[in-house]
């Protein structure tokens, strides 16, 4: 696994930010061709759980997720993830999500994660996959409580702009990241 660069921000989906890991925009799973990685930029590529809605275009974006994933500036797979107010059901969620775990685990890419309303099942998933590659869940605005139980299990946390600020403090900061998204 590559060691992470030394970065200021976790994830973010502008394309022009610097020291930044950007996730890319759906376009560009869909279509590797439009992949167009700037010098010296680092990337995040994934199925977001909004996306998956769309079953075809999703059965095309993981076959392009490969390709995509070997090239030497993504250094993480995501956004991906389980959303219990947007995207498809949550049974087809999950069978993406897992399958995107298992690339990440096959390219040792540490995951950034999308969740929302759905710990329970990352939880389970966490312990049921046994990923030997690190998570972050992105955008972590819960309770101390969620915190010591997503840390516990080895899930790291980041943090925007809106968070609980007691679940700032409870996690240790090589666990904690901060982002602009």
């Amino acid at each position: 696994m590559m060691p992470m660069p030394d970065i200021t921000d976790f994830h973010t989906h502008n394309l022009e930010a610097d020291n930044t890991i950007i996730s890319v925009p759906e376009d560009w799973v869909r279509n590797p061709a439009h992949f167009s990685p700037r010098n010296g930029a680092w990337y995040a590529v994934g199925i977001h759980p909004w996306w998956t809605a769309d079953a075809e275009g999703c059965r095309h974006m993981l076959a392009n997720m490969p390709l995509l994933l070997q090239h030497p500036q993504v250094i993480m797979l995501g956004e991906c993830g389980l959303d219990a107010l947007r995207g498809a059901p949550l049974a087809e969620q999950e069978r993406l999500f897992v399958a995107q775990i298992a690339l990440a685990e096959s390219q040792q890419l540490p995951v950034t994660l999308h969740i929302v309303r759905t710990y329970d099942r990352l939880l389970r998933l966490h312990k049921q996959l046994r990923p030997t590659t690190q998570w972050t869940v992105h955008g972590f605005r819960g309770k101390p409580a969620l915190a010591h139980q997503l840390l516990d299990a080895g899930i790291d946390l980041s943090f925007g702009q809106l968070y609980n600020a007691a679940s700032w403090e409870v996690t240790p900061p090589q666990r904690r990241h901060t982002e602009s998204d």
